[in-house]
């Protein structure tokens, strides 16, 4: 298989798994441990923020670049994502009053192909990129 595309698969893989860890943990700190939508959202992207940044860094990128310069630029990534997740789950949930598992559907749409786009050219790198 072609190296990009072996690294989207890679990339695709953990993004699955991290999508469902997200809905899954949203959805149960929501409905079991009572936390409002956008509390719940913020600790489910924890959570798969964690996972995302082991299974790429370890797994799809395959330890490129040193770990340590690595983290903050996957910080800035998650953040980015994170705000951009909040937004979305803002504006469903608050503005259109429809229930949080209805805004998972345009955050799982969107967020993975920006974020593998970003990881890709900025984060998983082993030089520093230029601005």
């Amino acid at each position: 298989m072609h190296g990009l595309l072996k690294q989207a698969a890679k990339f695709a893989t953990i993004g699955a798994g991290a999508t469902a860890l997200h809905v899954v943990s949203a959805l149960l700190f929501n409905s079991f441990a009572g936390f409002t939508a956008l509390e719940s959202n913020f600790l489910a992207f924890l959570v798969a923020s964690a996972f995302t940044f082991c299974g790429n860094y370890f797994w799809t990128f395959s330890k490129v670049g040193k770990f340590a310069n690595t983290i903050p630029r996957f910080v800035v990534l998650s953040s980015s994502c994170f705000a951009l997740n909040q937004t979305i789950v803002y504006l469903v949930t608050y503005t259109m009053h429809l229930p949080l598992w209805t805004a998972m559907i345009p955050v799982v749409a969107f967020i993975p192909a920006f974020s593998f786009w970003i990881s890709k050219t900025r984060v998983f790198i082993t030089h520093t990129p230029s601005v």
